[in-house]
């Protein structure tokens, strides 16, 4: 069963004012809620079961497109947003990113994408996101990326920004 229905079932058992968001805290749940953004489907399960080992993470849902991951931002208000950049239906990762940071400011968006190019990364880190991973990274490096990006320090490989920006150092936090 996956989180959001899990908390949906509970709602007839729980009085919640109508703040269904305060109900992971009253069940004991203290792993940071993600939301994935993949246009893969079999991408966006293989994360949620490599996620949700642990105590650390709990993927709450996931969308197909940028207009789909909005709405469920919107309506889950998750602790983080993993974002690939290439996205169907107009909008791609790092616009998705942009309009996110704009509108939930205090919401951890991470990259995670198969472009290497050091144009998407610099995107990415000029759009407001955390961190930049790529697909074929190891699942820790992932998670190494949401941990510092929770603590405030942003991850970006220095060698993916392209040698023009190894100077900018507000791009990379060792």
């Amino acid at each position: 069963m996956r989180y959001r229905e899990a908390i949906v079932d509970n709602l007839s058992q729980v009085d919640t004012g109508g703040n269904a968001r305060k109900l992971p805290g009253m069940f004991g749940d203290r792993r940071k809620r993600i939301l994935l953004v993949d246009d893969h489907a079999l991408v966006r399960q293989g994360l949620e079961r490599l996620l949700d080992l642990g105590d650390e993470f709990v993927v709450c849902e996931e969308a197909g497109t940028a207009a789909e991951g909005l709405k469920q931002v919107r309506e889950m208000r998750p602790d983080a947003v993993i974002v690939d950049v290439g996205l169907p239906g107009g909008t791609n990762g790092i616009e998705l990113t942009k309009k996110l940071r704009n509108e939930f400011p205090d919401v951890v968006v991470l990259i995670l994408s198969a472009h290497d190019e050091p144009k998407y990364v610099r995107g990415a880190a000029k759009a407001g996101a955390m961190g930049y991973v790529l697909k074929d990274e190891a699942v820790e490096n992932l998670r190494i990326a949401l941990r510092r990006a929770f603590n405030g320090r942003r991850t970006f490989n220095p060698d993916l920004l392209g040698e023009e920006d190894l100077s900018h150092s507000r791009y990379f936090s060792e």
